[in-house]
């Protein structure tokens, strides 16, 4: 009687499981052809005039910038220099104060007047 039971069980389990790994390859297949579609979208287009008005759009905001803050992060001025960008000295100072930041220079990129903060 157990074994008639375990027997059951065992085939039960192994149609689920055969259940699963078809229903796993049929979804796995259209995966694979929805990549193959992407693929073959994406080599179709030409990147290079939308890499240009990027890089010509890129240009024009940073030539409305106003202010550059350079500063270090970090303990004992162990840090990589960085950079932000800001339209109005208000913006810079709000950056300034929100941020632990040490040796800090804001810059006014119309007639790169510095002013040393810490």
């Amino acid at each position: 009687m157990i074994t008639a039971i375990v027997q059951i069980m065992t085939s039960i389990s192994i149609i689920i499981l055969l259940v699963l790994i078809v229903f796993t390859n049929k979804r796995l297949a259209q995966l694979e052809v929805k990549i193959e579609r992407c693929r073959d979208l994406y080599n179709g287009i030409d990147l290079v005039p939308l890499r240009v008005k990027i890089n010509y759009l890129e240009g024009s905001i940073k030539s409305l910038y106003k202010y550059k803050v350079l500063f270090k992060r970090g303990w004992f001025g162990i840090g990589k220099l960085e950079e932000k960008y800001f339209f109005t000295k208000k913006q810079a100072d709000e950056f300034i104060d929100s941020n632990d930041m040490k040796e800090v220079v804001i810059i006014r990129l119309e007639d790169n007047e510095t002013e040393i903060v810490k």
